[in-house]
């Protein structure tokens, strides 16, 4: 993240009041982030503490409608294409999966969805 910056550590340190040396063991995992730097850190630099502290993109409510309702139009799109009918059960499990695939890989549901029906035939 702060190389994405183009921050050099100090900087960051800096910007969190700590010491260069105690900014640079976090960073190299030599030491563990106290949970205070951590909530400074994603408040100072508009991160979610669940991504700093388990990789884990999370999506804002208005990413995760958009990506609902691609997610649900991409799984209509095949069954049209298709010409397939499915339950509205097996439309929420399929759904379900493509928009959990799609927001943990960050690729597009059209994409999954593709791979999805692709694989179940």
């Amino acid at each position: 993240m702060r190389s994405q910056l183009g921050y050099p550590q100090s900087k960051v340190a800096a910007i969190l009041g700590i010491a260069d040396k105690s900014y640079k063991n976090y960073e190299l995992e030599k030491r563990e982030l106290p949970l205070s730097i951590a909530v400074k850190f994603c408040e100072d630099f508009d991160k979610n503490l669940i991504w700093l502290v388990y990789g884990i993109s999370v999506p804002d409510s208005e990413q995760s409608a958009r990506l609902a309702g691609e997610t649900a139009q991409a799984v209509f799109d095949h069954a049209d294409a298709n010409d397939r009918s499915f339950s509205s059960a097996e439309i929420q499990k399929f759904t379900h999966y493509i928009f959990e695939q799609s927001l943990s890989k960050g690729t597009s549901p059209q994409s999954e969805a593709k791979l999805f029906f692709s694989a179940i035939g």
